[in-house]
């Protein structure tokens, strides 16, 4: 009968569910996850029936980062004088139920990520994502209002253009170049804090084209040949050029826009829960 008892309690023991938090520098709060656990992660796992909370700390987590995450569990904690809770702290020799929840943790994030990039703080993942966003969506506009040439009046086989117009087709693009290659520069520096060698070849690929762009789209007047009929205030620029103008930046583009646009599918999938 004894057998049978201490039977029953390994099945419970093992049976038993634990509820997981993983601290959240940024917003200095910790919140509450269910799946998957990274490596430079603080997880708390709470045992409700026994009122016992388990500290974790992984691998890639500074010290500082765990006091600052230690020290906000105290205090929440101190919040509920009602309640009876202990706080264990191991490093190692955890009970066999909570090891085996934090590796099943574990194992799951290592599937959900191969192959894909791990950052390390929750604001180089926010600010990057905000960034590659912004490398994406900004070429799209330029190439957009530069591809609006394509609707001026049509004179004599040519597109006509007043002087004013032309000015601020080419400046709106010229601020979105400028725009798009700051935002690279934003994302090289992350890169280079997170040794992340794809995001840094990415950034220098497109801060490259982008550089590029901008002192092609400087020559202003200069980068078509105005053909007869073109005055001061009035331009008339061969459909060919306009043509050869727009493919040469939607290639420019295309080029850091194809790479930079798989990179926000595959890292939506792995961080999307850091995001938002």
């Amino acid at each position: 009968m004894e057998k049978n008892n201490n039977f029953i309690n390994l099945r419970f023991i093992n049976l038993r569910t634990f509820r997981t938090f993983i601290f959240d520098e940024s917003k200095s709060k910790w919140v509450e996850e269910k799946q998957q656990l990274l490596s430079q992660d603080i997880c708390v796992l709470l045992d409700e029936e026994e009122e016992i909370i388990y500290l974790w700390g992984g691998l890639k987590t500074s010290k500082n980062r765990f006091k600052k995450g230690y020290n906000q569990l105290k205090e929440l904690v101190s919040n509920f004088p009602d309640l009876n809770l202990q706080l264990m702290m191991v490093k190692k020799n955890f009970p066999i139920q909570v090891q085996e929840k934090l590796d099943s943790m574990l194992e799951k994030a290592k599937k959900e990520r191969s192959g894909v990039l791990l950052f390390n703080r929750f604001i180089t993942i926010r600010v990057y994502f905000i960034f590659l966003l912004c490398v994406i969506i900004l070429p799209i506009i330029s190439l957009l209002n530069l591809s609006s040439s394509l609707l001026w009046t049509i004179s004599d086989g040519n597109y006509e253009v007043s002087r004013n117009i032309f000015r601020l087709w080419i400046k709106f693009s010229e601020i979105l170049t400028l725009l798009t290659l700051i935002c690279f520069i934003i994302n090289l520096v992350i890169g280079i804090i997170e040794f992340e060698n794809q995001v840094i070849v990415f950034s220098i690929v497109g801060l490259f084209i982008c550089v590029g762009l901008f002192i092609y789209l400087n020559f202003d007047i200069y980068l078509f040949l105005f053909q007869e009929g073109s005055t001061l205030t009035n331009y008339f620029i061969s459909r060919k050029d306009i043509l050869y103008f727009i493919l040469v930046n939607l290639i420019s583009i295309l080029i850091f826009e194809i790479p930079n646009t798989f990179k926000l599918i595959s890292f939506l999938k792995t961080y999307r829960k850091f995001i938002f």
